[in-house]
């Protein structure tokens, strides 16, 4: 069956929905009396869960189905779209992105920084008690799982940033890579912690957040100098702001390996912060 001009498609579509900014369109048995298209694309003056969209003959030019066209959804899609939005960030620009941002970074800190107290906290209290200390079995590992998922997390979402830029391309499925590349090494990253213990862990796993977060800006430098490499490489606002926070970020995390590591060494040895070695010399007194 003969189908409608894109332009025809989309004014319809528009037509619609005055706001709507279509970006793709997926076409379904094209040709066929029953051809149906999904017209993509977004709306910003409506919370929505992502992209939306409208089903749409290309036959007919009729259109099929408006369920999840912003502003068009029924009571119950809407509803969830809402809740999709306030969680993802999907409304109110980039102002709220970058709200969400920091809010987010504040909240991880305080789940990390949180735990840390609690421990050394403890310890202080047994201490004052007439101690000495001896750290419990739990506690040691509580630190090593609090070490291993906080810090194994954000190694593990730079490095698989920097993987999706030397993949691009040369993989059939970037986002089972993605998932893969990311949990190797959270997984690895928890394990380490629970191998090394926390005082250990901590100042080599701040070492590689480090490294892995550089990774990110050097990587894009060198995408750039080699466009012959087919790298992902991107000279948007977006793509720059994300190079300045993941090198911001990698000067934060030697900072802060060098503080935990003058801690592990120097700190108090009945800390669970403290290096194993200077432990069973606390202990041996």
């Amino acid at each position: 069956a003969p189908m409608l001009p894109v332009d025809t498609l989309l004014d319809r579509v528009k037509a619609a929905s005055p706001g709507f900014v279509p970006d793709e369109m997926r076409y379904r048995n094209a040709g066929l009396r029953g051809a149906s298209v999904q017209v993509w694309g977004h709306d910003a003056r409506y919370m929505t869960r992502g992209k939306g969209f409208a089903v749409i003959s290309p036959v007919t030019g009729e259109i099929a189905n408006t369920d999840y066209l912003p502003g068009r959804e029924g009571t119950w899609t809407g509803v969830v779209a809402t809740f999709f939005a306030l969680h993802f960030a999907t409304f109110g620009g980039d102002v709220v992105r970058v709200c969400y941002f920091l809010l987010g970074i504040a909240g991880a800190f305080l789940f990390y920084s949180g735990n840390l107290l609690w421990i050394e906290s403890r310890r202080r209290t047994e201490r004052r008690n007439g101690g000495p200390v001896k750290q419990k079995t739990s506690t040691r590992l509580m630190s090593a799982a609090t070490v291993g998922v906080c810090l194994g997390a954000i190694c593990a979402i730079s490095i698989t940033i920097v993987a999706a830029k030397w993949l691009n391309g040369r993989v059939a499925n970037i986002d089972v890579w993605h998932n893969g590349v990311y949990y190797a090494v959270f997984l690895a990253s928890v394990l380490w912690s629970f191998l090394r213990g926390a005082a250990a862990a901590s100042v080599e796993l701040l070492w590689l957040a480090a490294i892995a977060a550089a990774a990110i800006p050097l990587t894009s430098l060198f995408s750039w100098a080699s466009p012959a490499l087919g790298m992902q490489g991107s000279a948007s606002m977006a793509a720059l702001g994300v190079d300045l926070v993941a090198f911001s970020a990698a000067l934060c995390f030697v900072w802060m390996a060098r503080s935990a590591a003058h801690r592990v060494e120097y700190g108090p040895a009945d800390s669970v912060w403290a290096a194993s070695h200077r432990q069973l010399q606390e202990a041996a007194r």
